[in-house]
Formats: C-alpha cells, structure tokens, sequence
C-alpha cells in the first residue's frame, strides 16, 4: 500500500490528445488579480493589479498489463505581470514527474518536483526571492494479506539564487518505513518511523538529525469520512549547542467528509518543526490548520469556501527583540466557478488573509480578488 508524496494524478476527458496509450493535455490559463498589499507591510500598504498567465502541458503513458504501470509528467509556467510594481513581475516554472509500476504483492512509486520560482508561499519571506526546489521521492511497497509495508526515501534540495542568501541554502534526506494491518475492510492501522539528516553546506552549525514515529488509521475512518490520521513524537537536534532543539509531539491529519454527492468537505491538519531563516532560529513549531468546502449545483457550477489556520512559535529571541516570535495566522475565502465545457471553466474569488505577531514589523492584512479562464485543448 505505497503511500506516495506529490503523486501525480492524470484523468482522461474527452478533450485529451490519446494515441495508443499515451494522453497529452495542454492547457492554458489567464487571470486577473488586485492586491491590497503587494508586499506584505504592517502599514502604509501599497496594491496593485496582477495578470497571471499560465501554460500547462500534462501527460500520461500507460503499459504493461491491463496498463498498470504508468508515466506521468505536468510542467506549469506562471508568469505575473503587475501593472505598477514591475520590478515584482515574475516567471515560475513547475515541472512534476512520476513512475508507477505494481506488479501486485510489489509496487514502486518514483516522483519527483522541481520548481524555479519566488514564491512566497509557504515561506518566511516577505519579499519574493528566487530559488530551486527539487524533491525526488522514492516509496517501494510489500503487500502480504491483510499487512502492507512501505519503505521510502525522500531528498530535497534548495539553492537560492542570490549569493547573500547561499548560507541558507540545504538538503535533506530521509528515509522511512510504515507497515500496515487491516483492522477493518477498508481501514488500515499504521506505524511509521521516519529518519531525516539535514545539511548546510556553506553553514555546518545549522545541519541537524530528526527521528520521529508515529501510530495512526488510514481509510474509511467511518461511512462518509476517509482520509489519514496519524499522530506521535519526534526529536529534532542540531549540532550548534546554543540554539535550541526541538523535541515534541507532531500530527498529521488529512480527511475527506462527503457529506452528500454534490457536498464535500477537506480537513488538513498538520503539527511539524519547520526549517527556519529567521535570525537565532533554526526551526519554528507549526501548528497549521486548513478547511475547503466544495459544493457542486446547477450541474455546470461550483462554489468553493476555504479558510486556514497557523500558529507558529519560534523557541528563541532574535537579535535587536526583546521577545521571542509568535505569529497567528488566518485567512478565509471563496471562490464561484462555471464550466461552460468540459475543456473552458471561468472563475471569480475574493481571499483575506491577516497575520497577527508578537513582532509588530511581521503583521500585515492582505485582500486579494481574482477572475479567471482556463482552457484545455
């Protein structure tokens, strides 16, 4: 049962070029956005309006068998372009590609993704900084009766581009292994043990070792809520003694309620130590909640309601505060979309989103309202 990190998934619709057994779908997609605060300041904001355009092209070969073993690639170029600011225009590039072989009591996912972007989502940063991200995973799985076993491995890198920031760039591998039991026809008991080594090349101080297990269920948790709950313990050490290591409780929860045919809700919840660059820190903890209601109406439309949560705490006082770093952040949204075709949906959406800190410099509020057209050939 090989539990596989970014997988791929590719649908095939009527609009899919399909020779043989390769599909390939291009698309392309072009929005316009406001934002209130272009670079998340505290005060004094300063908006602007952002075209976003965006190509895509996904493909999927299958073989073997019954064709159960597939390829599956998808590249995204986004390009923003702002109307005031153009110093903040923008090109990032998303490329994901995967193998799938399952030879029955065997199975062997191999994913990677790479991306050359500045986003800033996810990150610490304020200001968009431009960076490349790979991670290649790697998941072999046994399958026994009613017993399952996966052992992976996973190595991310991430190189910025700017040489005042090489100190930070690093790499991580990790390995793991999750055996399973059925508990119940379609549910699933977990225990999982996962290594992590972690390396600053240009900054030694800062490489660490995490050890972390974990007991959960996995399935139809009941008759309308499938998804993944697993929680447990992880130790987090870095080889610099004066800074602080992490060593707590974590979770991870990712759940599905349908609720009717056309009414579905997805629960995330993720507890973590998360690598950081803010000064004297080398994690901060993350308590980091989301929620999307999806509601399908009308046939053709579909509204969708989304909010998130984050705490996140950072164990020590940065140079020049006099406080250690907590921020709370929130936001909710919601978007309306119509598909005129199977191959052209248009949508409009309207997002807020508001961190709140114990270092004032590091609030900001932010709205963003956004329509768009995407069209699959």
């Amino acid at each position: 049962m090989a539990t596989v990190i970014g997988s791929l998934c590719f649908a095939v619709n009527a609009h899919t070029w399909e020779k043989g057994h390769v599909q390939i779908e291009p698309s392309f997609k072009t929005e316009e956005m406001w934002d209130s605060n272009v670079f998340y300041e505290p005060s004094n904001e300063k908006d602007d309006f952002i075209t976003l355009l965006t190509p895509g092209l996904k493909g999927a070969f299958a073989f073997g068998a019954e064709g159960k073993h597939k390829i599956t690639a998808n590249y995204l170029c986004e390009l923003g372009i702002f109307a005031q600011y153009d110093d903040e225009n923008y090109g990032n590039h998303d490329f994901k590609a995967g193998v799938d072989l399952d030879f029955d009591t065997y199975t062997l996912n191999v994913n990677n993704k790479f991306d050359f972007t500045s986003s800033r989502a996810g990150t610490e940063f304020e200001s968009r900084t431009l960076r490349k991200e790979d991670r290649l995973d790697t998941v072999f799985g046994v399958h026994c009766n009613k017993f399952d076993f996966d052992f992976g491995h996973e190595f991310f890198i991430v190189d910025y581009l700017s040489d005042t920031l090489k100190s930070i760039n690093r790499y991580e591998n990790s390995v793991w292994t999750t055996g399973y039991v059925e508990v119940m026809p379609k549910t699933k008991a977990l225990a999982e043990f996962t290594y992590q080594n972690i390396v600053y090349p240009d900054t030694d101080q800062r490489d660490g070792d995490a050890y972390k297990t974990m007991l959960g269920l996995q399935g139809d948790l009941t008759a309308k809520l499938t998804g993944i709950i697993k929680g447990g313990y992880k130790v987090k050490t870095y080889r610099e003694s004066t800074r602080e290591d992490f060593s707590n409780a974590v979770a991870y929860v990712a759940l599905l309620y349908s609720m009717t045919d056309n009414l579905g809700l997805n629960l995330s919840y993720n507890r973590e130590p998360f690598e950081s660059i803010y000064d004297n820190n080398n994690y901060y903890t993350g308590d980091h909640f989301t929620a999307a209601l999806n509601y399908i109406f009308a046939k053709n439309w579909k509204a969708i309601l989304d909010t998130m949560y984050f705490h996140n705490a950072y164990p020590a006082i940065a140079t020049g505060e006099s406080k250690k770093r907590t921020d709370n952040e929130w936001a909710l949204g919601g978007r309306l979309e119509y598909a005129w075709k199977e191959w052209l949906v248009s949508g409009v959406g309207y997002h807020f989103h508001q961190r709140l800190s114990t270092i004032s410099s590091r609030e900001y509020d932010q709205h963003v309202i956004n329509g768009d057209i995407k069209v699959k050939f």
